[in-house]
């Protein structure tokens, strides 16, 4: 009776850190449940993966984060930089 109980409120918490971490990201990130958001977001990692970017996807970056990305100390802050000028504009 003991496992069963012990299953059921891990399984409780699993689900209350997933709903709560959803619910953050969607709260700082209001765009990123939508495609056009996602889509922009796929579309800068992957045209900048191998090092070059393509001039089309420079202009469709506002200056102020092309500066941001640019100066950013390493890639995690690179990526929220992208993610924010994707899900949040």
């Amino acid at each position: 009776m003991k496992k069963n109980s012990l299953k059921l409120k891990t399984l409780k918490n699993l689900i209350l850190v997933f709903l709560g971490f959803s619910f953050g990201i969607i709260s700082v990130w209001p765009n990123i449940t939508s495609i056009k958001g996602r889509n922009c977001f796929f579309n800068i990692i992957e045209d900048g993966s191998d090092g070059s970017i393509k001039l089309s996807t420079i202009l469709s970056i506002e200056p102020d984060y092309l500066l941001k990305i640019k100066n950013a100390r390493n890639k995690y802050y690179k990526i929220l930089y992208i993610g924010d000028y994707c899900f949040r504009k």
